[in-house]
């Protein structure tokens, strides 16, 4: 057993060192590359781009976008996932309502939401709300999807089987259906930060003035490579801290899987 977990760590440690190499070669790749192979005008380097990271920490103007951007992305993301999930769970125990909403909820799901952030911004303003409502808008159908999915993808012998017994359906709901559809709704969260995070930083960009999104856009019209390349390092960053926890939870849930 002892053995084993000491594979285990070295193991994790060897492809840690591999993907640091990776990382190394494509960082002085890029560095000999910009302004020789490449203009630096388009891909500066990555001693610029650190360079500008540094001081963005250090002046502490960074924090806002930061802020700005987490907080439209949580509040966006727990607004749809709740929505969505609820509504999941009532069409999913009402088949018939199911069939009856179904084609408009695919024509929404089809819609592409960033179209709706004119008319967001008409009804709730440039600040927060409009992009809150827009984040939630994507993250809803997601969930609702998910959640879906889980409820048809239960096994209907179980449930035959527990009515046999004089189950009610609230305890069938309870004791089956909810933890079937578990496994659904963590690879729901962990589907939809993505989608979630990459329409923050759109709205941001396209009507905002703070933000990475607005970091990344207010860059760009400056023709400062450095500056979008270091707002999307930050990015990565966060996205990646965001991931890990989702991907672990959605891993754990697994085994109860019907």
């Amino acid at each position: 057993m002892a053995s084993r977990a000491v594979h285990g760590t070295e193991m994790r440690l060897s492809t840690i060192g591999q993907q640091a190499a990776v990382l190394a070669v494509v960082l002085v790749a890029w560095h000999f590359a910009s302004g020789t192979l490449i203009p630096a005008f388009y891909i500066s380097d990555p001693l610029s781009i650190s360079r500008v990271i540094v001081d963005w920490f250090a002046s502490g103007s960074v924090w806002i976008h930061i802020g700005s951007t987490m907080l439209t992305l949580f509040l966006g993301y727990a607004l749809g996932a709740s929505l969505g999930i609820v509504c999941g769970l009532i069409l999913g125990l009402s088949p018939r309502i199911e069939r009856l909403l179904s084609p408009f909820i695919a024509a929404l799901y089809g819609l592409p939401k960033v179209a709706l952030l004119p008319l967001l911004v008409i009804l709730f303003g440039i600040g927060l709300l409009s992009k809150v409502v827009l984040v939630a808008s994507v993250v809803f159908f997601l969930l609702l999807y998910a959640t879906l999915g889980g409820m048809a993808d239960v096994d209907r012998d179980t449930m035959d089987g527990l009515r046999l017994m004089g189950a009610t359906e609230g305890e069938i709901v309870r004791k089956v259906r909810l933890p079937a559809i578990l496994p659904w709704i963590y690879t729901g969260f962990r589907t939809s930060i993505g989608y979630a995070l990459t329409t923050t930083v759109v709205s941001e960009a396209l009507s905002s003035n703070r933000g990475l999104g607005f970091l990344i856009e207010h860059a760009a019209v400056q023709f400062n490579a450095a500056g979008v390349f270091a707002a999307v390092v930050v990015l990565l960053v966060l996205s990646s801290v965001i991931m890990v926890p989702l991907g672990m939870l959605e891993n754990r849930m697994k085994p109860t899987k019907l």
